[in-house]
């Protein structure tokens, strides 16, 4: 099981199945990501079919699969209903243990219920603005009301459009070190190592190709990292040793 008090984890991002089957091929001591996102929404079809028994693989290797259904409106791809999408997280999450879903969605409560109830399991409410990044307050009030159960992880991404909101995303940080992860979205990618540096629980780095502004690749977000975050340098050197 993760400890998430020993972060930033890297979570590499899979944006369809063979992307994920790819990498739970690999060999165990060459995988930097200490958890997979399986982008359901960005698949032909929103399932595990192809890759079910690589998420079976990961988890029993103790690499969670973090389910996403990323509904249109959220920046993602999928327009059904939420009866549906709810469907869809229940059995994705016979396999996976982690899911997230957005702090306004109807469902956000019962997929909470069915991450809690795996072994390990882990609830990430998150909260995306693509306009601006919010004054600070209104940024801690965004992570206050993602806690929807204890120990939910709260997960902000916002548009950063200067100094400013850089600013704003690193005293959010400081003001909110525990189960947060903070992410800025600009073309330069900068922000995506060093929020996590300064204590942001998550790195999200891509497996097969970008699926948001500045995401980099898995491997090269491994490499910053160790270079960036004395934490992560030590956990991943303890882990090699292991």
């Amino acid at each position: 099981m993760l400890d998430l008090a020993r972060g930033p984890l890297l979570v590499g991002v899979a944006d369809r199945p063979a992307a994920l089957a790819r990498y739970a091929a690999l060999a165990p001591d060459t995988r930097v990501a200490d958890l997979v996102e399986a982008r359901l929404d960005l698949f032909q079809a929103p399932t595990l079919d192809g890759c079910r028994d690589a998420c079976a693989r990961l988890e029993a290797a103790g690499t969670p699969v973090l389910i996403t259904i990323r509904t249109a409106a959220q920046g993602g791809r999928f327009g059904a209903g939420e009866a549906e999408r709810l469907g869809r997280f229940r059995e994705a999450l016979v396999v996976a243990s982690w899911a997230d879903v957005e702090d306004d969605a109807p469902i956000a409560g019962e997929v909470a219920a069915l991450a809690g109830a795996r072994p390990g399991g882990q609830i990430v409410v998150s909260h995306h603005d693509f306009a601006l990044t919010p004054p600070l307050d209104a940024l801690l009030a965004i992570v206050d009301r993602c806690r929807i159960v204890p120990g939910a992880i709260a997960k902000l991404a916002t548009a950063v459009r200067g100094e400013g909101d850089r600013g704003a995303l690193r005293e959010l940080i400081a003001r909110r070190p525990d189960r947060t992860c903070v992410i800025g979205m600009e073309p330069d990618d900068k922000l995506r190592v060093e929020l996590p540096a300064r204590g942001s629980l998550f790195a999200y780095g891509y497996l097969d190709q970008p699926t948001a502004p500045g995401q980099l690749s898995a491997a090269d977000t491994h490499a910053r990292l160790l270079a960036a975050s004395p934490a992560y340098a030590a956990r991943k050197s303890v882990r090699a040793v292991g």
